[in-house]
């Protein structure tokens, strides 16, 4: 194996845009033919729009239909058949329940999970999408790789594991639920070129280092960190903060089941991730949030991703309209690396509207990290109404810095202020908290507190 080559699967990776056109095209039309026939719920969609799977001759012919599930529709029929069929995996399952050989979830450790099923040729796919990813931000095999992602459940969980093992990379699976002191006697011992996890858990680390460890995390050696799971990494303080404390490159991830995969490149100026499994699954098609029509796919167009996965067998999401808002980028990465690339700006259902203003948390957290080490990056959005329209003026509270002086806090919070009014537009009300006194999160990072 050449270790030296750029690619994974460089046939595949590097295809013309045509050719990736053509052979979307012949998978659709295979997949629409397979679930009409052996999915009553897609089969009823179809018919509710008056198409049949050979009507679909092109990309428009696709595009245009609408759309056959959202997040709840999506949670619905789970329901349905865990009351029905005695499983959890949907009325789209669509083969025997025994070809089923591997579980996880989309959600985390809250609420009603999104259950991801696999039989033998997903966890193959998903393999693959991931040992592409992996690839590119350069873990080859006889690596040692620290993963720090949940491993109860997730799907960046045991499927990451797993994809890390075929690629033949020797993977330590402490987890993020093991304990920062567990989590750094793996890490001293395993001696990992790269940490997976996500930005939240890399935080935390930085911040329980000195008193679980007894060193900074930068003395872990660790050269590489592969986030997923919530912004950070395409956020500019919240990747500078990570990246000058542990010493090491960020990248950013999205994707896992159904064969999605897309990974940022090494640009110093993050150019959003690109898309390397485009034969297996559409994670770039988009449509009007409020419309639900399609946006045409052109550079920096903005809009819900609506995901349908071409080789997926068990329950694979079709015309799936998942509450992402991404944005597309077309033109060519100066990294020259090819392909289109997406950068996810957050979810429909985290929009907060304060006076008729749009506001994504993220967006909030990303400013705020500006002024580390004023502040330490730690915040929460206090909601005393139900999202999305919430009271003015909207209540965050800052950890302020551990060197911060009282006196310190009031001019900073004057600049931090200013810089949320001019620009996200819309007027805080800042309140300081003392430094750790927010709790930490090892799974995915909290930004909202409910007060209602």
């Amino acid at each position: 194996m050449n270790e030296q080559r750029q690619f994974w699967n460089e046939e595949v990776e590097t295809r013309s845009e045509d050719m990736v056109q053509a052979i979307q095209l012949q998978k659709i039309q295979k997949q629409l033919k397979r679930v009409y026939e052996s999915t009553p719920y897609y089969r009823d969609r179809m018919e509710r729009a008056g198409a049949a799977p050979e009507d679909i001759k092109s990309w428009d012919d696709f595009r245009n239909l609408p759309i056959f599930l959202s997040t709840d529709e999506y949670k619905d029929q789970q329901e349905r058949s865990h009351q029905e069929d005695g499983h959890p995996f949907g009325k789209i399952l669509g083969l025997p329940l025994d070809q089923v050989l591997a579980v996880s979830s989309t959600s985390g450790t809250t609420g009603t999970p999104t259950i991801c099923a696999y039989t033998a040729k997903d966890i193959e796919t998903t393999n693959e999408v991931l040992a592409r990813a992996y690839w590119r931000i350069g873990i080859r095999p006889g690596d040692t790789v620290l993963h720090g992602f949940g491993l109860s459940m997730w799907v960046a969980g045991i499927p990451f594991v797993r994809a890390l093992e075929a690629m033949g990379v020797r993977a330590y699976p402490v987890g993020a639920e093991s304990g920062s002191e567990r989590f750094f006697t793996f890490a001293r011992l395993a001696r990992p070129t790269t940490l997976l996890c996500t930005p939240s858990f890399a935080e935390y680390l930085i911040e329980k280092a000195p008193e679980a460890a007894g060193m900074e995390v930068a003395e872990l050696g660790v050269k590489k960190i592969m986030c997923a799971g919530e912004p950070g990494v395409g956020l500019a303080a919240v990747r500078a903060k990570i990246e000058t404390a542990w010493g090491a490159r960020l990248y950013d991830f999205a994707g896992g089941p159904w064969g999605i995969s897309s990974v940022s490149c090494e640009h110093q100026d993050y150019q959003g991730m690109h898309l390397m499994s485009e034969d297996y699954c559409i994670a770039y098609d988009i449509v009007d949030p409020d419309t639900k029509q399609p946006i045409a796919i052109t550079d920096g167009a903005i809009g819900t991703v609506v995901t349908t996965a071409f080789d997926w067998q068990a329950a694979p999401p079709i015309k799936f309209a998942n509450n992402d808002l991404i944005q597309i980028s077309t033109e060519p990465c100066p990294c020259g690396l090819p392909g289109k690339r997406k950068k996810i700006l957050g979810r429909i259902d985290d929009l907060l509207i304060v006076k008729g203003v749009n506001v994504y948390p993220a967006a909030v957290r990303d400013l705020i990290n500006g002024f580390v080490p004023g502040v330490t990056g730690q915040i929460r959005i206090v909601l005393t109404t139900a999202p999305p329209r919430v009271s003015a003026p909207l209540h965050i509270k800052i950890e302020r810095g551990y060197e911060l002086s009282e006196n310190g806090a009031e001019e900073l919070g004057r600049k931090i202020e200013k810089s949320i009014q001019d620009r996200l537009s819309f007027s805080p009300r800042l309140e300081f908290v003392e430094p750790g006194s927010l709790s930490r999160s090892v799974l995915k990072g909290k930004l909202i507190e409910k007060d209602y």
